[in-house]
């Protein structure tokens, strides 16, 4: 089975974090289920890259990639990823900046202990984040 490679923003703001929820799939498992933002690396694309790159696509943020948080991998029924997720800022951040919405649903600023496994419907994948950020 493939694995594809994605990285992960934990974007941090004022003691919160920003969770993102995804929109319909044909995958139940990851069908509207809650994440970090983020996408997949593109061929001769550095992890730092391809998030400025996927969270400017989705959220249209700009954002500085600060440090590692914690690399995952999961397998899931029907593909396998490895997914490296860091802290980052919004670059330039004022009190006007807004989150516009692209690919998801919905999003929440959340502090690490206000991000409760049952509160949300996570994505599997991303539960060990949560677990890292906690700790």
């Amino acid at each position: 089975m493939k694995t594809i490679q994605v990285v992960a923003a934990v974007i941090e703001r004022d003691g919160k974090v920003l969770c993102v929820q995804r929109g319909p799939h044909k995958f139940s498992y990851i069908h509207e289920k809650w994440e970090f933002p983020g996408g997949k690396v593109e061929v001769a694309e550095s992890n730092e890259d391809a998030l400025q790159r996927e969270i400017y696509e989705e959220l249209e943020l700009r954002i500085q990639v600060e440090s590692h948080i914690k690399t995952v991998r999961h397998q899931y029924p029907d593909f396998c990823i490895e997914m490296a997720a860091y802290r980052c800022r919004i670059r330039g951040e004022s009190p006007c900046v807004q989150v516009r919405l692209k690919e998801h649903l919905a999003f929440q600023w959340l502090s690490p202990c206000e991000i409760e496994f049952d509160r949300l419907d996570w994505a599997a994948a991303d539960l060990p984040i949560i677990s890292a950020l906690k700790s």
